[in-house]
Formats: structure tokens, C-alpha cells, sequence
């Protein structure tokens, strides 16, 4: 009994006798009419979704429509015109998929499948069986996520051509997520489904929908010399269209390309005007690209200031080559105050990001020149060297030479495995330094002299004794690749070969739980 209805009964009884005769009827309260559809959408048109829902919530319970449960359902777990209820659009979404309503079917599967707060437990096969019911009813939201999880294997067996099958019936629908994800496979699948043509196709007819990821990735696509569909006049006009629908990245690239006047006049203006659009959404790519214009000079004039405020600004973020442009300027004092702490500090960030190989050349540098001398211990600045030997950095063969000279393990390992790979000449000389930094326990060379032991390319033939004891050091410290490598070669062993391996690995640790420890050392 409503609130309303109680009300009316005591007034009703508490009237005299003579007022509820036969004859004279006691008056009744009209229902309020429940609100029409159109009216709810008009709100929805309005923003006004306190409106929307309880007028959803009066159609749902009176009236048991489908559409409207579904609409409530939804209303409820978005949170619109009252708080997040999940429990209560589970139970409202039931209703109308038990009316067989697609979209509420595909609602609710994606709340099994986003482990909503509050709400039930995610339950990928649920999803799958009611993504199934609206799939098969042509619902192409439930046919792309259904895709998706037959790809995934998730809720479903794992079937290639099923996923494939239901992603095309969404595309072939317009649905632009469906679209991207089939060129998406054909584009970068495996070598037996790629169809570049195909994967054009698709991605041109999802960026024509007007979806801006897109018509980015046709831009790449497009802009790439390797694809075998460049068109970088084409794709260019691709960027600007994203761009102008706000995706930060096509507009970072836009800007870059009229910065650097690539595949078209080099245009100041546009440059700035994009790459600061992109920087100010937060693209920490486009920063860094301002502060190169503003460091280098490029479409203005050189600002180390500026330079800095952008490089700062994208370093906050996490970009490593940021981090490593503002190390420099304040290594310099360029623009700030020169602080050589704060720019190793920076430097030393970079080394824990994507762009860590920048970083360790600014590392390698600064030991090459005695800088880090009292900050960082020369054992930890050996990879960092290494890695600018490789580049050609000068000096760093060197600075290695002297380290190995000297007995550091870690220098006679690095330069070892440099000269066996860059100076075939030296190679006798590269085996020496493995060897001592093997026998000291640097497992990296461990691992190197096996495989070179195993090869045979040092000059005696193939050492299957000898390597596999080196493999066993190795995997027993810690060497990530070596256990496997061990296994392998014992295949190829005799019993007995085995057994003197076993011995000599043996012979190795007891000899070395005897070494005295080098303070500064291994």
C-alpha cells in the first residue's frame, strides 16, 4: 500500500456514517498519467535526466516495457539523474532481455564484463551467452564485442574464424570499432590473414564514419614508405581531419610535419598553432617537440626558457627524451640555473623509461669525461659505456680498456663481448677478457664464453665440455637465457661428457666460495 492510498483509507474512516451511505460515494484520487516516451526523450534532448529518469522508472514499473526497462537499466548505470545503482540496472536489464530486447542483452553483458563497482562479478560466459542472443538478432555492438571475446578466447573456446566472422558482420554493419579491429587483424595479424589492401579498406571505410583514431592510424598507414599503399599527400589531409576533431597525437603530428617541412612547406604558424593544441590536451610528445623548436631555434626564435618550461613540462609526464633535452639544459645552464645534480637526477629517471637508450649515452658521456666520479660507482657505469662503444661514442673503448685494465670484471666482460662483435681482428684478445671475467664470476660472460664455446668459433672447434659448465654457472646465477641453452646442448652430450661438465661446474663454486670478496667489486 502506497503512502498516498494509506492516506486516502483513514480519511475514508474517519468520515461519519452518513457520508460513506450507498448513495454517496466517497470521493477517489486520478493516478498521475505516466509520462510518454517522447516526453522523456525531449528531457534527455534537454539534459534534464531527473526527468528522464523517473519518468523511465514510472513506464518501467507500470507499463513493463521492454524499452523502457532498458532505458532505465541504462539511466541507472550511468548515473544519470541519481546515483550509480548497478544492482538495480542488473535487475531492470533482466527484465527486458527476458522480453528479448538486443540492446539490453548487450548492456548487461558488458557490465559482466567491466567488473563494475557495486556490481555483479565479472563473468565472461554470461556475457558471451547474452551477447550471443543480440548478436544473432543483427545487434553489431554485440556482434563486435562477441568477436572479441571468441579472439580472446574469453568465456568462449578461442576461434580465429568465429571472431572473424562476427567482426565482419558488425563492420559490414558501420560499426567504426568493428572496422577498425578488422583492419587492425589484417593490418598486423598473423603473416597467414595479412591483406594489407583489405586492412586499408576497412580502416578508410571506419576514418570515413568520421572516427578520428581512425583516420590516424589511415594516416600512418598512408604516411609509412613500407606499407605498399603510401600516399603521403593523402595522408597528410587524413591528419588534418583527425586533428580538427581534437586527437592530440594527429594533431602533434600535423604540426611536426609543417615544423620540419615535411612532405609539405615548412609553415611556422601552423606548426605552433597544432603542436600547442596537442601539448595543451596533454600530449607530452608534442612538449617535447616545442621544446625543440624553441631550443634548436626552428620556425622561432631560440628560447632556452621556453625550451625548458615545455621539456619540464613533458619530463612530469614520464617521456624519458624529454627528461634526458632538460637534463641537458640544466647540466648547461641553459635557460635555468646550472645544477649538475639535478640534471643527473634526470638523466638517471630517463634510464628507467621506453627512450633509457638516450639516457645511457648522457650516462656513458659523463663517465667518459670523470664526472660521475663520487656519485656513481664506475661497476654500475660499465653497460652505459658499453652501449656508447657501440654507437661509436669516442673515448668509450677506452674508458673500457682502462677499466679492464685495472681488473673490473664487469669491463673486462663488456669490452670482451664488444670486441668479439665489432673487431673480428681483436677476437683472440675479446676471448681473454671473458675468460678472467668469467672465472671472476660475471655472468654475462659466463653466458657469452659458453656460446662461444659451444659454436667453436674460437679457433679449437666446438667445446661441449667446457660450455655447458659455463651454461650451468651461469643459470645457476641467474643468467635468464642460460638454463634453456644448458638443456639444449646436454642433448648433445655423451653420459660421460655430462659428467665431467657437472664436475667442472662443481670445481668452479667451491673455488669461488674461497675467493676473498673485492670491496667495490662484483
Amino acid at each position: 500500500m502506497t503512502k498516498l492510498s494509506l492516506t486516502l483509507t483513514l480519511c475514508c474512516l474517519a468520515l461519519p456514517p452518513m457520508v460513506v451511505a450507498q448513495d454517496a460515494p466517497a470521493p477517489t484520487a486520478e493516478a498521475p498519467a505516466l509520462p510518454d516516451m517522447a516526453e522523456i526523450e525531449q528531457a534527455w534532448a534537454r539534459n534534464d535526466f531527473v526527468t528522464v529518469r523517473n519518468g523511465l522508472k514510472a513506464l518501467a514499473e507500470e507499463t513493463g516495457d521492454a524499452l523502457a526497462q532498458y532505458r532505465y537499466g541504462r539511466v541507472l548505470i550511468e548515473g544519470r539523474g541519481g546515483p550509480v545503482d548497478p544492482a538495480g540496472a542488473v535487475d531492470w536489464l533482466d527484465k527486458a532481455v527476458a522480453q528479448n530486447h538486443a540492446e539490453a542483452a548487450t548492456l548487461l553483458a558488458r557490465i559482466y564484463l567491466s567488473d563494475v563497482p557495486n556490481g555483479p562479478a565479472r563473468d565472461a560466459a554470461k556475457a558471451a551467452e547474452l551477447l550471443t542472443k543480440a548478436a544473432t538478432r543483427g545487434d553489431a555492438a554485440a556482434q563486435y564485442l562477441l568477436g572479441l571475446l571468441y579472439r580472446a578466447g574469453e568465456g568462449v573456446e578461442q576461434d580465429g574464424q568465429a571472431a572473424f566472422n562476427w567482426l565482419l558482420a558488425a563492420a559490414e554493419q558501420r560499426h567504426t570499432e568493428a572496422q577498425k579491429a578488422l583492419a587492425q587483424g589484417f593490418l598486423s595479424g598473423p603473416q597467414e590473414v595479412r591483406n594489407v589492401a583489405e586492412g586499408e579498406r576497412w580502416m578508410r571505410a571506419a576514418a570515413s564514419e568520421g572516427d578520428p583514431e581512425a583516420q590516424l592510424r589511415l594516416a600512418m598507414l598512408l604516411d609509412d614508405p613500407e606499407s605498399g599503399v603510401t600516399n603521403r599527400v593523402e595522408a597528410l589531409d587524413w591528419f588534418r581531419r583527425a586533428a580538427e576533431l581534437g586527437h592530440p597525437l594527429a594533431q602533434r603530428m600535423l604540426g611536426t610535419r609543417y615544423l620540419q617541412g615535411d612532405g609539405v612547406a615548412a609553415d611556422p604558424q601552423e606548426a605552433f598553432r597544432w603542436l600547442t593544441s596537442a601539448a595543451e590536451a596533454g600530449d607530452a610528445g608534442a612538449m617535447t617537440n616545442l621544446g625543440f623548436a624553441f631550443a634548436s631555434g626552428t620556425g622561432t626564435a631560440q628560447d632556452y626558457a621556453q625550451a625548458a618550461r615545455w621539456y619540464n613540462r613533458a619530463s612530469e609526464l614520464g617521456l624519458g627524451r624529454a627528461m634526458v633535452a632538460l637534463g641537458q639544459l640544466v647540466e648547461n645552464g641553459a635557460g635555468v640555473e646550472a645544477d649538475f645534480e639535478a640534471a643527473l637526477a634526470l638523466y638517471l629517471r630517463a634510464l628507467d623509461t621506453d627512450d633509457a637508450r638516450l639516457a645511457r649515452l648522457e650516462m656513458a658521456r659523463l663517465a667518459i669525461a670523470d664526472k660521475l666520479d663520487g656519485h656513481i660507482a664506475p661497476q654500475r657505469a660499465v653497460p652505459w659505456v658499453l652501449a656508447a662503444a657501440k654507437a661509436g661514442r669516442e673515448g668509450a673503448e677506452d674508458w673500457l680498456q682502462a677499466r679492464a685494465d685495472g681488473g673490473d670484471g664487469r669491463a673486462q666482460s663488456a669490452l670482451g663481448r664488444f670486441l668479439l662483435d665489432a673487431a673480428p681482428d681483436r677476437a683472440e684478445e675479446g676471448l681473454t677478457l671473458i675468460r678472467a671475467a668469467a672465472e671472476g664470476g660475471d655472468g654475462l660472460a659466463q653466458f657469452a664464453l659458453a656460446e662461444v664455446l659451444t659454436r667453436g668459433d674460437h679457433g679449437d672447434g666446438p667445446a661441449y665440455v667446457e660450455a655447458h659448465k659455463w651454461y650451468n654457472v651461469a643459470a645457476t646465477l641467474g643468467h635468464p637465457e642460460a638454463a634453456e641453452r644448458r638443456e639444449v646442448l646436454g642433448n648433445l652430450m655423451t653420459p660421460e661428457q655430462l659428467a665431467a661438465a657437472q664436475e667442472a661446474a662443481r670445481d668452479w663454486f667451491e673455488a669461488d666460495a674461497l675467493r676473498t670478496p673485492v670491496l667495490g667489486g662484483n
